[in-house]
């Protein structure tokens, strides 16, 4: 076997070792990051090793948890930094990296910062059982949705969550061929008010979408949340007996089982596939 087949099939091989990502998405003040947030303290309390990635500006998820503030990937073009700059972590081990940057701030990195990115980003991949993703605005920067693996809708009561969420739902199945999706209800006074939104959706993109809808589960309104994000603590941790608490320990519990991706091809780094993602929309967009 010469060197090239050994490369390849190790490469092969490699692209089995990387973990399930999972990116979260919704209308505007649906509570994503609360979300995505809270299940990777609830995950890193399980021992579960998440990895949280922040995707839009503002810090919102180091503030959720108080964490300090990091670098983003956009700022790595003018600092000239590692991904250490990018990354933080808590007692509990749960790593946050904060890779917010547009898609004309991702493209116009060089070569060289990305290569040095990428390589030290698949190390920690590695590392961690599974990746959450606190994803952009589709209008904004729909890479993160494209490539991950599953993607979680988050709707919350209100008639604008539910139509915001079927736009974003309609954008994402008629232009980029995604048919799977998981859908949690946030802030709903009960079970059965939970339930009837999700069977609201699922009526209505029945009829006029090529979807798959799945139903994973809900986060009660709970007053707490806004408690422990006044603390900047984590509920599951601030609040470990509320029912908000009790709910993202559950859910979290069974977050591994909702991976059924659209595509079972074998991927690289997550890094490595946005990179690629953000040159195919940039070349599409004409930026």
């Amino acid at each position: 076997m010469s060197v090239l087949d050994q490369a390849s099939g190790l490469r092969r091989q490699a692209l089995h070792d990387y973990p399930p990502s999972f990116a979260f998405f919704g209308a505007d003040h649906c509570g994503q990051s609360t979300v995505a947030g809270e299940l990777a303290a609830a995950l890193a309390l399980q021992r579960q090793r998440p990895l949280l990635i922040e995707h839009r500006n503002g810090q919102q998820l180091a503030r959720r948890l108080g964490l300090p503030a990091a670098g983003t990937l956009g700022s790595v073009a003018v600092s000239l930094g590692d991904l250490n700059e990018l990354m933080v972590s808590n007692r509990h081990g749960l790593t946050l990296v904060n890779l917010a940057a547009s898609v004309d701030e991702r493209t116009r990195l060089s070569p060289r910062i990305w290569r040095r990115l990428i390589n030290e980003f698949a190390s920690v991949e590695q590392d961690a059982a599974l990746l959450l993703l606190d994803t952009p605005s589709l209008s904004e920067d729909p890479g993160p949705c494209c490539i991950a693996d599953n993607l979680v809708l988050v709707l919350t009561p209100s008639s604008d969550s539910l139509m915001g969420g079927y736009a974003q739902l309609k954008r994402l199945a008629q232009d980029y061929a995604r048919r799977r999706f998981n859908v949690l209800v946030n802030r709903a006074a009960n079970f059965d008010e939970a339930q009837a939104i999700f069977s609201r959706l699922q009526r209505v993109a029945g009829d006029y979408l090529p979807v798959g809808l799945r139903w994973v589960g809900f986060v009660p309104d709970d007053n707490t949340i806004r408690k422990s994000q006044t603390l900047r603590r984590p509920v599951v941790e601030a609040f470990p007996d509320s029912e908000a608490a009790h709910a993202y320990l559950q859910l979290a519990q069974m977050l591994p089982q909702w991976h059924a991706p659209d595509d079972d091809t074998p991927r690289g780094s997550y890094l490595e596939h946005l990179l690629m993602t953000s040159k195919a929309l940039a070349d599409l967009t004409g930026h």
